[in-house]
């Protein structure tokens, strides 16, 4: 993949808000809130695609799909939903705009995809992208695919094992799902699934530990190859950092002892198992 001219781009760039922090040409970094170049070394994607094709689902700016790009894939096709309106989100999260940081953060993507259009013209991609939900996904209407990558979007959804379900219809060999999990519970239980319900003003639904997210994935007919373990997704220049309480308050609430992990360890912890779909 090639790049555009630098001065203009950097233009381009700096008028967009950006969710992923893409290296779109030497200098030029978008300044994503969430920068998962560190995590790629720790997410068990195959090193090469080659001949392969690839779904990225929940795209945003196409950090991922770029990725699997790189590693050759004859053909990559991203998912998401432009309009936030449509989104998944618990609705007084959406309704009052609370979400990620609050309505600066929102309003930033009524733009639809423009992130993607930007990082798609700048690195002269092939990726093919397509407005539409996880849980639309069916092999009538997309195919199958050889490989799909799920990555941070089970949390933001009401019905995860669903979505789950909808992608391994779809997944015609191997799967990625890495996603948000809570450290305590995952450090204190693991091998106990958990998932904490949060739902009210903050744009997620379920909060699982590590068993919790394998789980989901057993139940909606996948196998599990391969286990990252617990990995950090790094905040990137724009994200806003998260405010902490009162001392006790912070560490007697499952909501502050997540903020205070975020602080300490600068990232959300995540967690990815590589899938193959039951026969």
């Amino acid at each position: 993949m090639a790049t555009r001219p630098v001065p203009a781009l950097a233009d381009e760039v700096a008028s967009v808000e950006w969710y992923h922090c893409l290296e779109l040409a030497p200098g030029v970094v978008t300044p994503g809130h969430f920068d998962a170049r560190p995590t790629v070394a720790r997410v068990p994607l195959p090193a090469s695609l080659a001949g392969r094709r690839c779904l990225d689902v929940g795209t945003w700016d196409g950090f991922w799909a770029f990725e699997m790009e790189r590693r050759g894939a004859a053909e990559v096709v991203a998912i998401d939903i432009d309009d936030p309106d449509r989104w998944d989100w618990p609705p007084r999260s959406r309704l009052d705009g609370s979400a990620l940081g609050g309505s600066a953060f929102v309003g930033g993507f009524k733009s639809g995809n423009r992130g993607f259009e930007v990082a798609h013209r700048a690195l002269r991609s092939s990726v093919r992208r397509l407005d539409l939900g996880v849980h639309q996904l069916s092999p009538e209407d997309v195919g199958r695919f050889d490989f799909v990558f799920l990555g941070s979007l089970l949390l933001h959804l009401r019905d995860p094992v669903g979505a789950l379900a909808a992608l391994r219809g779809v997944c015609a060999g191997e799967a990625v799902v890495a996603d948000t999990v809570e450290l305590f519970p995952t450090l204190l239980r693991p091998r106990t699934p958990t998932a904490r319900l949060e739902a009210v003003d903050r744009p997620w639904w379920w909060l699982p530990n590590a068993a919790g997210l394998e789980q989901m994935a057993r139940s909606a007919g996948f196998d599990v190859v391969e286990r990252s373990g617990v990995y950090f997704l790094p905040l990137g220049p724009g994200h806003p950092r998260p405010r902490l309480e009162r001392p006790l308050r912070t560490l007697l609430s499952a909501e502050g002892r997540e903020r205070l992990v975020v602080r300490a360890r600068r990232g959300i912890p995540h967690a990815a198992f590589r899938l193959r779909p039951l026969a």
